[in-house]
């Protein structure tokens, strides 16, 4: 038979034998609720419930009396007092509707303020960013000219931040890569990228943003879906005065092309939804970027752009341009850069001392892709390299025996 007990946690249900024993109903209530027995009454008098004497209460005391000697039934309601606190599961399982973000009960005006409205960001974190011109021009010179706009590449930019929030870019690290004409995926996390950041930090650098190349082929829009994800991530991890340069070529009039280099931020609400795993994978490149609310994914139009209920939004909404200036820095872009069609090797190394000889050989060495080489090689622990590149920094003289290590590995 089924019975229904009430207690202070509200109504349950608990079956037994028709023949079940009292002593057996009490076990049996036991087991379903996991009471201990020692802690627990039970009554078919609903005064239990409140009573403060609850052994007054004796009806359905355990014994081997039959539960149907006592009075119980199917179906009959069985009161249940217990001394120790308890975590009940509700009732009643909630509806779909009630389930949703919104609730059961939702006016307009609270629906449109719980929506997502995406919304243009007047100014970017970011002032102004200048670009070390040498730096600059080995990284645009490389894809314009040894890979012809054929495929993406990308850099890591290192640099300082001042007190009104310009960015400062003197060096761009490019790490390996994989790439296409529609995709680019920088290795990260490396033991060289480890090394980068530690040279960096010795000539007073940090991490300040990236840059990447968009193919040669025509787009009717500024940047894809992935793009945009790649700054909202880079962003996020570098802080919001993280920096975006932009290198594209386009077609003039006849059949020459221009090089175009810009700079770019995206904003706060799209580093947010990156976070949050709004963005979804899309098949093609487009201007637009595919949304979906991961506490909602089957709302189609999940996001409010002007008037409208959409689930595409223009990638323009996510995009602050950022003011780009140049400068000449203390460092030197002569050495082959890493990770390119073009070696770095001894060959190179002996081309470069060639280039600075009879000069100090601090201004030899300031040149970060060359520093990284060194780093790279077992003549040079890496604290080693770092009191290296601070003395580099502060423009010391270097010691001789480091000019000899220097033609050795260039097979002098």
């Amino acid at each position: 038979m089924l019975l229904r007990l009430r207690s202070r946690d509200g109504l349950e249900r608990v079956e037994v034998a028709d023949t079940a024993s009292l002593a057996q109903l009490w076990a049996a209530v036991s087991a379903a609720l996991g009471v201990p027995q020692t802690q627990m009454a039970l009554s078919k008098d609903p005064k239990l419930l409140t009573s403060r004497e609850p052994e007054q209460f004796t009806d359905l005391e355990p014994g081997r009396r039959s539960a149907a000697a006592a009075g119980v039934k199917h179906g009959d309601m069985v009161y249940l007092l217990t001394t120790m606190e308890r975590d009940v599961a509700p009732a009643h399982r909630k509806s779909t509707f009630e389930s949703r973000p919104f609730g059961p009960s939702m006016n307009v005006n609270a629906m449109i303020a719980m929506q997502t409205r995406i919304e243009r960001q007047d100014a970017p974190h970011c002032a102004s960013v200048s670009f070390e011109r040498h730096a600059a021009y080995a990284f645009q010179s490389y894809v314009a000219s040894t890979l012809a706009f054929s495929v993406k590449r990308g850099g890591i930019l290192y640099g300082a931040v001042d007190d009104d929030n310009n960015v400062m870019v003197d060096v761009i690290y490019e790490p390996a890569q994989s790439a296409t004409a529609t995709t680019l995926q920088l290795e990260r996390g490396t033991d060289e990228e480890a090394r980068a950041d530690y040279l960096a930090a010795a000539l007073g650098l940090k991490k300040v943003g990236w840059i990447f190349t968009q193919a040669a082929a025509e787009r009717d829009y500024i940047m894809d879906s992935q793009e945009i994800q790649q700054m909202a991530a880079l962003q996020e991890e570098l802080g919001e005065c993280a920096v975006t340069g932009v290198v594209s070529s386009a077609a003039t009039d006849g059949d020459l092309r221009e090089t175009h280099f810009e700079a770019f931020q995206v904003s706060d609400q799209a580093v947010k939804l990156h976070k949050e795993g709004w963005f979804q994978p899309q098949d093609e490149p487009c201007g637009e970027s595919k949304l979906r609310n991961p506490k909602e994914p089957n709302n189609p139009t999940p996001v409010i752009v002007a008037v409208k209920d959409l689930g595409e939004v223009d990638n323009d909404y996510f995009l602050i341009p950022v003011g780009i200036r140049d400068h000449e820095g203390p460092l030197k872009s002569s050495f082959p850069v890493e990770n390119r069609l073009v070696a770095q090797d001894a060959v190179e190394l002996r081309e470069h001392l060639q280039k600075f000889k009879g000069r100090p050989l601090a201004e030899c060495l300031s040149d970060f892709h060359l520093l990284l080489w060194l780093a790279s090689h077992s003549h040079f622990d890496l604290a080693e390299m770092g009191t290296l590149a601070a003395t580099v920094r502060a423009g010391g003289d270097v010691e001789e025996g480091y000019a000899m290590i220097l033609e050795s590995l260039a097979g002098g």
